[in-house]
């Protein structure tokens, strides 16, 4: 083993969580400290994710992709997941095989990972601080023959083309980072194809309280009004109708490529972005970014031990992990 084969590796989930926080990413890759419960659009995340190996993987196969997938979501669910949630990643599940199941697209790799040296873009040598790693949702070839890097992602956000998500993915590090990863593995990736797939925001009925409920004459309640929860199956029925109703509210691909230039400056990015982190390493200071406390309504999950008001070491929230790069199986992570 070389010397460079024994550096840490650097992917994009290590580098989005220095840019959003210094200190979460102290805890989180450097002590190795992770939230007991992720938050839920993060679960939901993981756990389509989880769907999508299986159907991609039974695509590369040749075999059953709906059964697949359905399978593989339901192993990563257990028995504790919320129905409602399950219900919602089932059904998108099954929309997306009526969506794309007949795309003539030859799957080539699913969920590969890569390991290569971190470039320096100026002087065209290997850092002696980080490797670069990361995990490629799938990568395809197309009809034309191009091959391109899969991505997949779920979303709240409006995902119709043009739109803010779609402007953003210029910018995107991921992108550019897995163009050198499946170069690293021995492809030659022509672009990504994108692949959003809509979170519903329909939420499942609950039964008025008691002390809000009007009747009618005939002793009924009024037609906005329930005695009962709505149970799965009742809300499997309203997701139904909302994904046929406008499936490319929930269904979006397109293609995302990189000129040289852009390249280059990603480069850049991923390059100063370790610099950063090791100067944080070797001054043992890791500053608190106070905007990242709350977004999106969520609170931080460490926010209670970067405040002190809890320990690192209370296993009811947080728990030690053997790797920070979970999402990795080599055994350099």
């Amino acid at each position: 083993m070389s010397d460079t084969d024994a550096l840490p590796l650097l992917t994009v989930s290590a580098k989005r969580c220095f840019q959003r926080c210094a200190r979460e990413y102290q805890f989180s890759y450097e002590l190795g400290y992770r939230p007991v419960e992720s938050d839920g659009p993060r679960r939901f995340g993981t756990l389509f994710h989880a769907g999508l190996e299986g159907w991609w993987r039974a695509s590369q196969a040749g075999t059953d992709r709906l059964s697949a997938a359905l399978a593989a979501l339901a192993a990563a669910a257990g028995e504790a997941f919320d129905p409602y949630e399950l219900v919602r990643a089932q059904e998108l599940l099954r929309g997306y095989e009526l969506r794309w199941g007949s795309e003539p697209l030859e799957v080539l790799a699913v969920e590969v990972e890569f390991v290569t040296p971190l470039i320096n873009p100026e002087t065209e040598k290997a850092s002696k601080t980080w490797r670069m790693a990361g995990k490629l949702d799938a990568i395809v070839r197309a009809p034309d023959g191009r091959v391109l890097t899969v991505e997949h992602k779920t979303s709240s956000e409006d995902i119709s083309q043009g739109s803010e998500y779609w402007r953003r993915l210029q910018l995107d590090q991921q992108v550019s980072d897995y163009f050198v990863g499946a170069r690293a593995i021995g492809f030659d990736p022509a672009g990504c194809l994108y692949d959003v797939i809509g979170k519903p925001g329909i939420r499942p009925a609950k039964a008025t309280p008691p002390e809000a409920r009007k009747y009618t004459k005939d002793g009924r309640l009024y037609a906005n009004q329930r005695e009962a929860d709505e149970t799965p199956e009742e809300f499997r029925g309203r997701i139904i109708e909302a994904i046929a109703a406008d499936p490319d509210r929930y269904y979006q691909r397109g293609p995302v490529v990189r000129l040289e230039e852009e390249e280059r400056d990603a480069a850049f990015d991923g390059w100063q972005l370790g610099r950063l982190i090791r100067e944080a390493q070797l001054a043992a200071r890791w500053p608190r970014r106070i905007d990242s406390c709350i977004t999106y309504g969520r609170t931080c999950p460490y926010f209670a031990a970067c405040t002190k008001t809890a320990s690192l070491d209370d296993p009811s929230l947080f728990r030690r992990v053997e790797t920070p790069h979970e999402e990795l199986t080599q055994g350099a992570a």
